[in-house]
């Protein structure tokens, strides 16, 4: 968890780099993050949030983060998904969304509203 935190702190978000780009290091899987905003308590189960988004064809990387706001049904389905911010725009909002959707979320959740967590999916670092 601590190595996830250092190695956000130096990211760029909404740049996007060729995959051959020899400033940059590909990571071998994206990282996914999810974290809840307004002091509310967790939502997902840790480790259970996976962002994934195909790379086009040129192998163009992208990190995007960004602020999605939903609801959690009874049954602790994830539903009424609304991104409220994203950095850049659309280019991984699907992948954002049905990683969410498929997240396993906490029972303390279940029947809640209007919870808002700040995304982050890397798919690349600064090479050191």
């Amino acid at each position: 968890m601590i190595s996830t935190l250092l190695l956000v702190a130096g990211v760029q978000f909404g740049v996007t780099k060729a995959c051959n780009d020899p400033d940059i290091e590909f990571l071998d899987e994206p990282i996914s993050i999810a974290t809840s905003i307004e002091g509310k308590s967790s939502i997902f189960e840790p480790s259970t949030i996976r962002f994934n988004s195909s790379l086009p064809s040129a192998c163009a990387l992208t990190n995007t983060e960004g602020t999605v706001e939903f609801d959690v049904s009874n049954e602790g389905k994830v539903i009424n998904l609304k991104i409220l911010s994203l950095n850049p725009i659309r280019i991984h909002s699907r992948a954002i969304l049905r990683g969410l959707r498929k997240a396993k979320v906490l029972p303390n959740a279940y029947g809640t509203v209007g919870n808002k967590v700040h995304v982050k999916y890397i798919q690349f670092k600064k090479r050191t």
